[in-house]
Order: C-alpha cells, then structure tokens, then sequence
C-alpha cells in the first residue's frame, strides 16, 4: 500500500463521522417540571412546565411587555407512555426531559399508589434520577400554575427549596426507588400545599407554594403526613439536623430558650428479648444558645446547666411525639430500624420480616439525648433586664 493510500484511509473515519443523532436546541421543548394527578376518570393527568428560553417583548399601545417565560400543557392518558404521546401531538418541538428538576404528585394519586407511574421514570435514559419528588396537599397541577417571583420558571424554585434543606426532607427518584426495594425501611418525601403572598403598595393576594412537612409512603402508596414539628424530629435520622432551631420552655415558668444545632450525630440499637423487640436511639448533638427570654445568666454554671437540661428534655419530647407517630399511627418504618435489625441480628430479621409493620408497631424504642452548647452568646444575661432583676 503506497504512502498517498494510506493517508486517503486515514483521512475516511473523520469526514464520514458525525452528530447522526443531534438535535438542534430550536428543535426541542425543555420540560422543567411535572405535575400528576388523579383524574375524575381514574386515569392520570399529566401536566408538564415547559421553559421558554429566549421570550419576546410584545408593543401593546407603546408599552413593551415580555411575554411569559414559561407555558403549561395538558393530558389525560392510562400510563405515562400513553400520557406522553397524547402531550406530544400538542407541540411543535420535541419534548426533552432532561432538564426536569421537579416531579409533582397530588395527593388522590398518592394516596391510591403511584407504582404505575413510577416505572416510566426509570425506563428511560433522559429521565434524570436526581430529579426532586414532592407530594402536593391538593392538585399539583395547580402548584405549577404558580408565578414564583424568585424564578423565571416556578419549578426551579421548587428545587431551590429542596437544595437548600433543613426545612424539609429533600428527596430524589433514586431515593424513592433504593427505599422502595429495601427491606425494613419505608419511604417518604416532602410535602407541599398552596400558600399566598402580598406584593409591596398593591391590594389583594397572589399565589404562592411552601414546605409543609413529610409524606409518608408504605408499599409506594401514601399512608399519612408528618406536621412541621414532627419532620424536624425525622431529619435528625436524615443527617440533616443542621442549622435547625430547637425551643424549649424553662421549668416552673421562668421563661424560654432557642438553640440553633449545628452539627449532629445519632446511633440506634437493637436488641432482643424474647419476643420483644427493643431499640435504643441515642442523639448527640451540638450547636449555640440563640436566645434567652429569661432572667437567668447563663454564664453561671448552674443555669447553664438548667437551660442544657430543658432543651434535651424538649428534644426527647419531640422525639417519642414522633415516632409515636410512625409507629402508632402510620405503622411505617420511615426511619430505618429494620435496616439497624437486619444488619444486627440477621436471624431475628427473617423471623418478622414478612410482618415488619405489625413487628415495629409494637417494639420498645427508648431515647436518649446529649445536648453541647458551644457557645452562649457574647452576653451572660439578657441585656433588657435591670441589674437587680437578673437571677445570677
């Protein structure tokens, strides 16, 4: 093979290669949020938040006015394949899910399972499974109708909320899934609802959205909601407690505390007696003194000792409040302690694993907590308070 031979076939791979498979940013439609719910038929209705990138300004009798930067579209399909089809025929761009960063489930279709839903998701590659799932108290078509006045496109202040964490628990799909197929756990995801908002020197209301607790799932079906109090208490569990406020009133009414926790650490233990399952949750946290509605100085050792004692009080309160909650009320281990078992005693597990619901109901979880305060502010007592009337 002579030497001009060998460059022409060298030269062949990179004029014949190519994009085969690209599609132009003008040829697509970025969806940026999803909203299900139940239709009034038992089929799903999809509403998608789809992006406009580059809006236009539109003269109105020589008023310039930007058009919006985003639009909603409709449909009412048996599953998501057929949901999706039924969208598409309503636009002239394809449909590109990609840039999704929120997936909205009402709560009819919660509540009555969302299995059917869910596979879609994983099943195709353009499906991201680091996008936020959060269940809406109501429609969640309606949540993404809302004008968010941070954002361009409301669904990225909805991520923005769940970036931000320590408000509430910030799920993703992969999320869902791994606790979905895990054995001895449940799993939850934030909730939210409509909220209002009053804009400066204008009359009237605007619709808004916020974080409202945690949802609760059992066999991919929602069972319940936890409040806001209850879900601070959960986070402990998520390695989330960070940033958070703790309240806590001082004995026989001398007033009120606010720790702010900055670093966290909780272990749970299991053990067996008999038929008896006992668990043993035992919370180490720290963090500074906030606020002090007192009398007391808290530079003196025995106040300081007093203010320790009510806020872990006040945090082991809280804490039974809440799993009460999950195991009276809901029967479902959001938390983790068939996990702990499974790993601890493996043979107990596969004696109550097929009734781990009714098992965790019924088991003994006792709470233990340590409180460090690292600093209690660059005053000893409150500063309104005259000299004689602080309790030193």
């Amino acid at each position: 093979m002579n030497r001009w031979m060998r460059i022409v076939l060298l030269w062949i791979p990179l004029v014949t290669t190519g994009c085969w498979d690209r599609v132009e940013i003008n040829d697509i439609g970025l969806v940026m949020g999803t909203a299900l719910d139940l239709a009034e038929d038992g089929n799903i209705r999809a509403t998608l938040q789809i992006s406009v990138p580059s809006p236009s300004s539109q003269t109105t009798g020589g008023v310039s006015k930007e058009t919006d930067r985003f639009f909603l579209i409709s449909a009412v399909g048996k599953n998501a394949t057929d949901t999706v089809q039924k969208l598409q025929k309503k636009m002239s761009r394809t449909l590109f899910f990609s840039h999704r960063s929120i997936i909205l489930i009402g709560e009819s279709l919660a509540r009555r399972g969302i299995n059917d839903v869910l596979d879609a998701f994983s099943r195709n590659p353009r499906n991201r499974l680091k996008t936020y799932i959060l269940v809406v108290k109501g429609n969640a078509g309606d949540i993404l109708q809302v004008r968010y006045p941070y954002e361009l496109v409301p669904a990225e202040g909805l991520k923005e909320m769940q970036i931000m964490q320590g408000e509430g628990v910030a799920t993703t799909l992969r999320d869902f899934f791994i606790e979905s197929a895990s054995e001895g756990i449940s799993p939850s995801v934030g909730a939210i609802e409509p909220a209002l908002f009053f804009r400066s020197g204008e009359k009237g209301e605007d619709k808004l959205f916020r974080l409202d607790g945690t949802a609760v799932f059992k066999n991919s079906a929602l069972v319940g909601f936890l409040n806001h109090a209850e879900t601070h208490e959960f986070l402990w569990f998520k390695n989330n407690k960070r940033t958070d406020n703790i309240v806590a009133d001082l004995p026989e009414g001398r007033g009120n505390v606010g720790f702010i926790v900055t670093g966290s650490k909780i272990k749970i233990k299991s053990e067996t007696k008999g038929d008896r399952l006992k668990f043993h949750v035992d919370i180490k946290g720290m963090g500074n003194l906030l606020e002090n509605n007192s009398r007391l100085d808290v530079s003196n050792t025995e106040h300081f000792e007093l203010v320790k004692t009510a806020l872990e009080h006040q945090v082991e309160q809280n804490m039974k409040a809440f799993l009460r909650k999950i195991q009276k009320g809901y029967h479902a281990d959001i938390v983790g302690f068939g996990q702990r078992l499974q790993r601890k005693d493996p043979g107990t597990w596969r004696k109550v694993e097929k009734q781990w619901d009714k098992y965790f109901a019924v088991a003994d979880i006792s709470v233990s907590v340590n409180l460090t305060i690292n600093n209690t502010g660059v005053v000893g007592p409150s500063l309104q308070w005259k000299e004689k009337e602080i309790i030193k």
